[in-house]
């Protein structure tokens, strides 16, 4: 058995030095299961077909390596939830917003199995319309191994206002606070998270049907067409050695032409310090996902 979990752990170091793999997976989505709070921000391609959504599962990082996603909040190309966060018409309201917790795509969960290897790192950057950092980080996770495959949660504590990064819109109009959530390999292997991404091809070959928050066709490749202008996932190097960063292909995708790029399945948690900061009633949760 001791020789069996040597020879596992020599292969599982040993894909960190390989490019990134690519994997298509289907999974079902967490409708019902999850506290919703009073708004969100979605910022991937959910893809039923009918009722699972396809990702691709990315393993083969390094150590130091920076992966991360930039949200604009509130604007209105990205989705919500409720009256909380509505399009804009005035930008009154920008500064109420604060990060609670933002939620991530593991398909491994080695956390307990291989403690200490696969450590991630999480920071929190108001950043510019390029996705790179703009000033020191605003919140820092600690050390994070996730230790159940599928979604989990990271919570923002204590809750993070994002006044401070506002985006200049007409002037000097302050509107729709822009952050990075980003991710460093911090575990003396960074083979692993198996990070998610939505997956555009493989639903198409399959002859699925594409759907944007399971309703609107979904437009490709990305991003030169695409529901959501302001939304970019991206592979930011070892300490940030590659900003802006590089965005992800699809797996089935070489150049970008074909299918363009996809974006980490991550989902942004926050509410509005002016208005209710209890979690969504059932009712509301049940109502938004008929």
């Amino acid at each position: 058995m001791r020789y069996l979990l040597m020879v596992a752990l020599v292969l599982v170091l040993a894909a960190s030095a390989y490019p990134l793999q690519h994997k298509a997976v289907q999974m079902r989505e967490d409708f019902g299961t999850e506290p919703l709070y009073d708004c969100y921000m979605n910022y991937y391609y959910y893809i039923p077909c009918p009722t699972n959504s396809w990702f691709w599962m990315i393993t083969g990082w390094v150590p130091g390596q920076v992966i991360g996603e930039m949200f604009t909040v509130g604007d209105p190309s990205m989705g919500w939830t409720g009256d909380v966060c509505p399009p804009y018409v005035s930008c009154n309201a920008c500064e109420a917003h604060v990060v609670q917790q933002f939620r991530i795509l593991d398909f491994a969960g080695y956390g307990t199995v291989y403690p200490g290897l696969f450590t991630v790192g999480f920071n929190i950057y108001c950043c510019d319309q390029n996705g790179c950092p703009v000033g020191p980080s605003l919140w820092w996770s600690g050390p994070k191994e996730f230790c159940t495959a599928g979604w989990n949660y990271v919570t923002v504590s204590p809750p993070l206002p994002i006044t401070y990064c506002y985006t200049q819109l007409n002037g000097n109009l302050k509107c729709y606070p822009r952050i990075l959530i980003a991710a460093t390999t911090m575990g003396s292997s960074a083979a692993y998270p198996a990070w998610g991404l939505d997956n555009i091809s493989t639903p198409l070959s399959l002859g699925c049907a594409m759907h944007d928050r399971g309703c609107c066709p979904a437009l490709y490749p990305r991003p030169q067409v695409s529901h959501y202008r302001t939304i970019h996932s991206g592979d930011y190097g070892v300490n940030f050695a590659h900003c802006p960063p590089l965005w992800f292909l699809d797996g089935s995708d070489t150049v970008g032409n074909v299918y363009g790029y996809i974006e980490l399945a991550w989902r942004l948690y926050l509410y509005n310090m002016y208005d209710a900061t209890e979690p969504s009633t059932w009712g509301s949760i049940k109502a938004f996902y008929k």
